[in-house]
């Protein structure tokens, strides 16, 4: 092999291993295109596909709010006051929670299994079961005993609506199969007719409140040569002597919006069958690729040098001792893979839930729901980095209808009539009202964390006028409304100073202590809240100014954010995280406090030194806590303190300690917060952009020595490419798609640059 072609192979190489996850076993392929998922298990000889569609639910809707708040909450905030946060908890508790107390929850559709001639794990050989991230393509091959080979090949089309299987073998005649449904969904319905095979069935009674999200899946099974027959008593399709199979599965519901359920599932599902029958799987398969790559193909991320390790399978490169330290390229996989998952989790309907859209239980943990105390949050932070800032379209519907319900939760809870408010949970119900207990539910704030999501998409494109008249200050400056009213000024004898907070107030999940026997987290003016307050009054005020209206109000805004207190310093050197210097702790998963450090930027080590090493200090008392989520978090906030090595060892324990095989974050089971959060702290760690400032390689660690990226987005309406070895900044390309300035940053340097629209600049290592 010439030179030339070595080069040519090594690139080509190189960008499959992070771009392919493979696999020699069993295990798990996600595959979605939004709405619709399925998992692959790629199993010999009876393949399951679990399938999701991301409107089944339990339960129904209801008034949840408890009318009882208001008369008690003047007495929670006196006994706040007085530093009896026991009998403030229990007064929230016992007045002030939902009903029922506990939310609705995501349920599956059931399964489509494919039974095979028996042909047994052990006498397959040549087992490779793989998914191609730029395609979003699954395939499973093996070789029986008797020398045919078998190749299932699958994808999730979101142009056309269906997940499609193609099942073929390299000897005519001899794909054959059974397919069945199976589902544990209440009300379930079985019936083949010709090529097409249906299950109905309805989410399930939950919490008191009865099913009603009717669904209907069904796949139809076109072959070539062969027959399609009718089985088990009517309801299962039977394939023989195909040369091969296409199964195409469509899922539908009667869900319109939370408040609607007058679709009809037979009529959609027909539609979208009826609209692919006659096209082929080279048709459906171009029309997939094409429109997957054109969100997926915006970035390439490469990480350090090829090794003997790097062509291995996923499941054993995770498992490497040294990890990215002999397989650099594992990380941009992971990566790239989370946003993979983003884009086929999140498009037009739902956003991605707790799990994605990939759910095979009834009642999951968390109910894999929308937790919106930091996990939904954490689901969207990659996106605009990562170039596929669409993804995040369902989130800005869900804002929206939760806040139309927020309108009578405010009312109803609190007695405030301007604006809207939710709590830390929601759901396909868009429920707003404080859930679970008042030890973790009663924190009005969450919706104020969304907002930082909210203004992000504006920073990352600040032509997105229009959106922010529409959809962005019309739910901040509600929001912003409610929280006005909620504030209120602190007794002298408690903050000398009569700082303005919220109160109740408490940073999210974390106890206090235990007051009779009691854990308690109720208090005033955490320092997440303060924080959250901070950055929606800020970025309210400048929507109104960008949109010329509200200038009063701004105002107004402006003011009650000077009087909010400030981040304070405690006692152990730590960042504090309440308004009172209460102990710290040990370690625990969540640091709210942490806020401000990321994903917000109040601290930043270039600006203020004494707050980022006290945010280091929180960083150390708070520990190392098991899982997927906390460890991704802690990869961001130690990216931001400018740690590159202190990032990667986050890195490193969530790909080897908190994944499973296929890469998934675990959180006892699998949670996909981990895997978005953690490709965002990969971005964090090659690019940030925050402070007016976009920084090259702020905490690039020694094991990235070298690597390149394409596509990465900056705050201020930026793309850039970098590239660097020997841990040094070989060449930047900075793209301006709105025509503003950039004060770029590289090893403690800084260049201004002035771009026109569609402008580029090429920097190198000798213009810093």
């Amino acid at each position: 092999m010439g030179l030339g072609l070595l080069v040519a192979f090594l690139t080509f190489a190189k960008v499959q291993a992070a771009t392919t996850l493979w696999f020699n076993k069993t295990t798990i392929i996600p595959l979605g295109n939004g709405r619709l998922g399925a998992e692959v298990f790629g199993q010999v000889p009876t393949e399951v596909l679990v399938l999701n569609e991301d409107h089944i639910w339990s339960g129904s809707i209801n008034d949840p709010s408890n009318a009882n708040c208001p008369g008690v909450l003047p007495q929670v905030r006196e006994y706040i006051w007085k530093d009896d946060l026991y009998n403030a908890q229990a007064t929230i508790e016992a007045s002030c929670m939902a009903t029922p107390v506990k939310q609705q929850v995501y349920q599956t559709a059931g399964n489509l299994s494919l039974i095979f001639p028996s042909d047994s794990t052990s006498s397959v050989t040549g087992y490779n079961h793989s998914l191609d991230l730029t395609t979003a393509i699954a395939t499973t091959k093996y070789t029986t005993t008797k020398g045919v080979q078998f190749t299932r090949t699958s994808f999730a089309s979101h142009p056309d609506n269906v997940i499609v299987m193609k099942i073929s073998a390299n000897v005519s005649g001899q794909v054959e199969f059974e397919a069945k449904f199976t589902t544990p969904m209440d009300n379930p319905g079985f019936s083949a007719n010709g090529s097409s095979l249906s299950l109905t069935g309805r989410g399930t009674t939950m919490y008191t409140l009865p099913g009603s999200i009717e669904f209907l899946a069904r796949a139809e099974i076109s072959v070539s040569n062969g027959t399609v027959s009718t089985g088990g008593n009517g309801t299962t399709l039977v394939v023989s002597g195909a040369d091969e199979a296409t199964v195409k599965i469509a899922i539908d519901t009667n869900y319109v919006r939370y408040d609607d359920l007058s679709g009809n599932p037979e009529d959609k599902v027909s539609a979208t069958l009826a609209s692919v029958r006659d096209r082929t799987w080279e048709e459906l398969r171009e029309t997939h690729v094409e429109d997957h790559s054109a969100l997926f193909g915006r970035v390439n991320i490469t990480l350090g040098t090829p090794s003997q390790f790097t062509y291995l399978p996923t499941n054993l490169r995770k498992d490497l001792l040294g990890g990215a330290d002999v397989d650099a390229d594992l990380f941009a996989l992971y990566a790239q893979f989370g946003r993979y998952m983003g884009i086929a989790s999140s498009r037009k309907t739902e956003p991605s839930n707790l799990q994605g859209i990939w759910n095979q239980e009834t009642n999951p943990n968390w109910g894999s729901k929308y937790t919106i105390n930091i996990n939904q949050q954490m689901n969207s932070w990659l996106s605009e980095p990562l170039n596929i800032a669409e993804t995040l379209d369902p989130l800005w519907n869900l804002i929206s209808e939760v806040a139309d319900r927020g309108k009578e939760t405010a009312a109803k809870e609190y007695n405030i009539t301007r604006g809207w408010v939710a709590h830390h949970n929601t759901g396909i119900w868009r429920d707003s009202a404080p859930i679970d207990s008042a030890f973790y539910g009663m924190w009005p704030m969450a919706p104020g964390w969304l907002m930082q999501n909210v203004w992000e998409h504006y920073a990352y494109e600040p032509d997105n006028v229009e959106w922010v008249r529409d959809v962005a200050y019309p739910l901040m400056k509600g929001l912003s409304e409610f929280y006005l009213d909620y504030l209120v000024v602190t007794p002298q004898d408690v903050e000398p100073q009569e700082y303005i907070v919220p109160n109740p107030s408490a940073s999210p999940e974390k106890g206090i202590a235990d007051y009779n026997d009691t854990n308690v987290s109720m208090t005033y003016g955490s320092t997440i809240d303060n924080s959250i307050l901070r950055d929606l009054f800020e970025h309210t005020a400048e929507f109104a100014s960008v949109l010329g209206v509200d200038e009063e109000f701004a105002a107004n805004l402006t003011e009650t954010r000077s009087r909010l207190i400030p981040l304070r310093i405690g006692s152990r050197g730590n960042l504090q995280e309440w308004a009172r210097d209460y102990a710290p702790g040990g370690v625990f998963t969540h640091i709210s406090h942490l806020y401000p450090l990321f994903p917000s930027s109040q601290i930043d080590p270039r600006l203020n030194e004494s707050l980022a090493t006290a945010a280091n200090v929180s960083l150390a008392l708070r520990g190392d806590a098991g899982n997927g989520w906390p460890t991704a978090w802690r990869a961001n906030c130690f990216a931001r303190l400018l740690d590159g090595e202190a990032a990667y060892y986050y890195m490193q324990r969530l790909l080897q300690r908190y994944s499973y095989d296929n890469l998934w974050s675990k959180n006892s089971i699998f949670q996909i917060d981990g895997n978005f959060g953690g490709a965002n702290a990969v971005a964090e760690m090659i690019l940030q952009s925050h402070n007016g400032e976009i920084h090259f390689l702020p905490a690039i660690p020694a094991a990235w020595a070298q690597g390149s990226v394409t596509g990465f987005r900056a705050r201020g309406g930026f793309t850039v490419d970098l590239a660097w070895s020997s841990g040094s900044l070989a060449q930047a390309v900075i793209r301006s798609t709105s025509g503003t300035t950039a004060r770029v940053r590289y090893n403690g340097k800084v260049v201004d640059l002035t771009l026109r629209r569609g402008g580029q600049k090429t920097l190198s290592i000798s213009d810093f």
